[in-house]
């Protein structure tokens, strides 16, 4: 009776740009081809002997400098190492296999295949390796979330198929199996899985490109006379296939719901998480925050902290309370201004631009007044703006303020001159170049008064025009109210003095 292996590519070599993913039909040959040596040795390169001597202490130096490499793990001792491998992940062994040369000779070969069995022992609920599979194949269909074509992540896993297939290469590697050649078209002859491709045919059963051109290749070179003893084997295998994918199909659908209720427990601990330090800022005197940003700030904020699905103890929440305390406070910060200092500041806008519309004293000091913004730095009017939260501030309010803007504007106004005046460039020909630095001190000649005198005039350099200190006022007063020229920038830059 003639016995035919059934040819499964569960993988194959797929390269992203990424990298490599060397599949297991490729370890498959390692396994089955593999040396069982105890050890596995990488035959060194050859050097030229005028560059080895130098090579090998830049070898030396960077080995001190670099602790431990993996690489020389394949030099312990075998049973430790063995020990070691086989309490891995099937995952991490994939992952371990792909590091270096030497591991993927260590693991992908037969005698190494106890290791594998180990580790997907270990694994709870997983079925046995099947026959047509071997360990690395079947860890890499199970736990590997990339195509076995182009390398993408994909999720599904064809069981039947002994494949993962993202949709565009499902659509381009697969077909119905009612469009095979006999004898395929019948059933039961290749693996075929109900895959979720929209065709003329409906939802029907598909099976692999390859798989099937493998087959149909075996069965014209059987002979006549044998080929119902072949495709009886054929079935068999199949039906073995099936009754095994399902086994998997089962604990699949076990370990994706074991991830669900585990991930609905980690969001459990992290609303209580969240409810505690709610309510903990609440016991400390933040509802207004809370109630006026809601909770969405916070969150973002301290997010590693919030998503931790830890129980929160007592020491961890003393670390908390500080970081959340300080974040709190930054949120009290932006609410007072947003809800209480703004709508102060806006009532002073009102009674400014009421104030600024009467006709001025005749006791008046100064024919300029300072802007709004300028006027609520005040500290006479600042410390009106910042009244506690829940008093009343009115027109009333405002009114003693208001009564000492002759002298506040008096100081604003000589401290501005004494900005401007420290932007005066006096030219190196000046008839005062001889005037001591000291006697500015003494007030024979400071630079605030220099600006009133007849010989000290501004050049705009934009429009070629030289005006007085009072003509430029009225000029600056009068092109802020056009869109003509930019005075956000530096005045030093526009404006040279003269003397």
């Amino acid at each position: 009776m003639a016995t035919n292996k059934l040819q499964t590519h569960g993988a194959q070599k797929a390269t992203t740009s990424t990298g490599t993913y060397t599949t297991a039909s490729k370890a498959s040959t390692s396994l089955q081809d593999g040396e069982s040596d105890d050890k596995v040795r990488v035959p060194a390169k050859k050097r030229s002997k005028d560059t080895q001597g130098k090579r090998r202490q830049a070898t030396q130096s960077s080995q001190k400098s670099r602790g431990g490499r993996l690489e020389m793990l394949p030099e312990l001792n075998l049973d430790v190492l063995f020990q070691i491998l086989s309490l891995l992940h099937p995952r991490d062994l994939l992952n371990l296999a792909r590091t270096t040369t030497a591991f993927r000779q260590l693991l992908m070969r037969k005698p190494s295949a106890f290791v594998w069995k180990a580790a997907l022992g270990r694994v709870e609920g997983l079925p046995a390796c099947p026959p047509d599979l071997n360990e690395p194949q079947y860890a890499y269909l199970a736990f590997c979330p990339h195509c076995h074509h182009c390398g993408n992540v994909v999720r599904t896993i064809h069981w039947r198929l002994r494949l993962r297939y993202c949709p565009s290469c499902r659509s381009a590697r697969l077909r119905p199996r009612v469009t095979c050649d006999h004898p395929v078209h019948l059933g039961g002859l290749v693996p075929e899985e109900s895959v979720a491709i929209v065709t003329s045919y409906g939802y029907t059963l598909f099976v692999d490109i390859e798989q099937f051109e493998a087959f149909e290749k075996e069965y014209k070179e059987v002979p006549q006379d044998r080929r119902e003893e072949f495709l009886a084997d054929r079935r068999l295998q199949v039906c073995a296939i099936n009754e095994h994918a399902s086994k998997c199909v089962l604990w699949h659908e076990d370990m994706v719901q074991a991830r669900k209720d585990e991930q609905e427990k980690a969001k459990l601990a992290r609303a209580e998480r969240w409810d505690h330090s709610v309510a903990s800022g609440n016991d400390i005197g933040y509802t207004s925050e809370l109630n006026y940003f809601g909770t969405g700030p916070m969150e973002d904020a301290h997010r590693s902290i919030f998503n931790s699905t830890k129980a929160l103890t007592d020491k961890e929440w003393v670390c908390i309370h500080r970081q959340l305390e300080r974040t709190m406070n930054d949120y009290r910060i932006r609410r007072l201004e947003n809800a209480v200092y703004s709508p102060r500041r806006q009532l002073l806008v009102e009674l400014y631009d009421a104030y600024v519309r009467q006709p001025a004293p005749p006791s008046a000091i100064v024919d300029l007044l300072p802007d709004v913004a300028d006027l609520a730095h005040f500290a006479a009017f600042d410390a009106i703006i910042k009244l506690p939260e829940g008093t009343e501030v009115n027109a009333d309010t405002f009114k003693p303020a208001f009564e000492q803007i002759p002298t506040l504007v008096q100081e604003w106004r000589a401290d501005v001159d004494a900005q401007l005046a420290a932007l005066v460039v006096t030219p190196g020909d000046s008839s005062t170049r001889d005037v001591a630095e000291d006697d500015f001190s003494d007030g024979i000649l400071k630079p605030a008064e220099r600006l009133k005198l007849a010989s000290a005039v501004f050049e705009d350099r934009l429009c070629d025009l030289m005006a007085s200190i009072d003509l430029l006022n009225r000029w600056v007063f009068n092109r802020c109210y056009s869109d003509s020229i930019d005075l956000s920038g530096d005045p030093s830059s526009a404006m040279v003095a003269y003397g």
